[in-house]
């Protein structure tokens, strides 16, 4: 008999010398598109820099799949908000359909409830250029994923900061995702909306860049910063209450999308079915064992009692042994 099966794992990178963040970093690269790429090379600072005393804290995690080593996911955390913004899910080609996405997705939020994180929203940026019709890849297989987890697309200008001073396609109009966490909503209050932009703005932005930019880069990457959200915080100023999208999902059939309903492959496994014989067998075996050994000693006249504890330790260890090599080939 086989069965058929799929071992997602995921690890959290903590340094930068971690086994396989690089290898992971590498598919990152190879997969993401530029208009939304963060530096590589200021991921690797931030895991290694890292302190409590920082407004977000960085969430690298290296994603496997049997064992193998297949993508990388990062997220930032917002500390004095209790937002977790969620940045990437980067999976090798070969890899990108929903069962993995869902699982990596599962496995996270698996992770950060077991450690007692608290958390009041999850949130996504997505690109919104041409009116959603003209995204990048990564962006149109979130969306899908998005909404069938819960995010809903909050009804009002958004607009995303560039990745730096360089990077001139990144900066582009968006829409903001939300989820509240152990909640559906239909709707925002215009603070928490603000308060959330506010977050990902300036304690996850202008904390990110304020490491790489000189004093006149960061001058100018902050008044960028103050525009978009002025812009933001006017767009709001007669909507105490914003309304988000709920209906996402009956929208995405209209569009165009990458597919990703594949199948991935599965690792066969062979259950042995002489093993629970074998067991029984170990079961069982003991009482003719005594047996035996009794009518010999009675046979060469030798009083069991005189040889017990050496019997019985032989016995022991030779059923230990036994039990250990059957236990071995059936986990191999």
């Amino acid at each position: 008999m086989e069965r058929l099966e799929n071992r997602y794992a995921i690890r959290r990178i903590l340094k930068s010398s971690d086994d396989g963040y690089m290898e992971a970093l590498k598919i990152y690269n190879e997969s993401t598109p530029v208009d939304i790429k963060t530096n590589s090379n200021e991921i690797t600072y931030w895991i290694d820099s890292y302190t409590p005393s920082i407004a977000f804290e960085p969430f690298i995690f290296v994603l496997y799949l049997d064992s193998k080593l297949i993508g990388l996911a990062m997220l930032g955390y917002l500390t004095n908000r209790r937002i977790f913004v969620y940045d990437y899910i980067a999976l090798k080609d070969s890899h990108r359909f929903n069962t993995a996405y869902f699982a990596y997705i599962n496995l996270i939020n698996n992770y950060i409830n077991m450690n007692g994180y608290k958390v009041d929203y999850f949130t996504v940026e997505i690109s919104n250029k041409n009116a959603g019709k003209d995204i990048d890849k990564e962006s149109r297989v979130f969306l899908k994923l998005l909404c069938l987890e819960g995010f809903c697309a909050v009804n009002t200008l958004y607009c995303t900061l560039p990745l730096g001073v360089d990077n001139f396609e990144s900066c582009f109009e968006a829409s903001l995702y939300i989820k509240k966490s152990g909640d559906i909503i239909s709707s925002v209050t215009r603070e928490t909306f603000l308060n959330i932009v506010k977050g990902i703005y300036y304690d996850y932005y202008e904390t990110w860049y304020s490491k790489f930019l000189s004093s006149g880069e960061m001058d100018s990457f902050r008044k960028n910063i103050n525009l978009c959200f002025k812009e933001v915080e006017d767009s709001t100023i007669s909507n105490p209450i914003l309304n988000v999208n709920i209906n996402e999902c009956a929208l995405l059939s209209s569009l165009s999308f990458d597919r990703t309903d594949g199948i991935i492959p599965a690792q066969k496994r062979r259950i042995n079915k002489f093993i629970p014989i074998i067991f029984i067998g170990l079961l069982i075996a003991p009482i003719f064992i005594v047996f035996g050994y009794n009518w010999i000693l009675e046979k060469l006249q030798i009083p069991i009692s005189s040889v017990s504890s050496i019997i019985g330790s032989i016995f022991g260890a030779t059923m230990s042994f036994l039990i250990a090599f059957f236990l071995t080939r059936k986990k191999n």
